[in-house]
């Protein structure tokens, strides 16, 4: 199905015509619309689905892997204090809501 049809279609979005970031916010976040809470978000796919996948996407994520592998290979990383116990403090319901991993960036010392 063509993408521009299904973003703009008023049985998926409210207000589909109109350029309302904050409908991709979660409840707690301040700027929450709740008019936004029968939105059908899960039909945005921005990279296609299925055999018309985006073919440029494996090409992203090795970019991303590569970028990656040179910040670990570049930086000794270590957790900061008010980041202990990060895993305990995780919520899993249909997805993982993350909090911010506060982490200290050294420049790795190579010979």
């Amino acid at each position: 199905m063509h993408q521009w049809a299904v973003y703009h279609c008023p049985s998926n979005f409210i207000l589909p015509e109109d350029f309302r970031p904050e409908r991709w916010l979660g409840p707690d976040h301040p700027l929450y619309d709740p008019q936004f809470i029968a939105d059908k978000k899960q039909v945005f796919q921005p990279f296609a689905f299925g055999p018309r996948n985006c073919i440029g996407k494996n090409l992203a994520y090795a970019e991303l892997r590569l970028i990656a592998a040179r910040l670990f290979w570049n930086f000794d990383i270590a957790l900061k204090p008010e980041s202990n116990g990060w895993p305990d403090q995780q919520k899993a319901f249909l997805v993982w809501e993350k909090g911010p991993l506060m982490v200290q960036l050294k420049q790795a010392e190579r010979s």
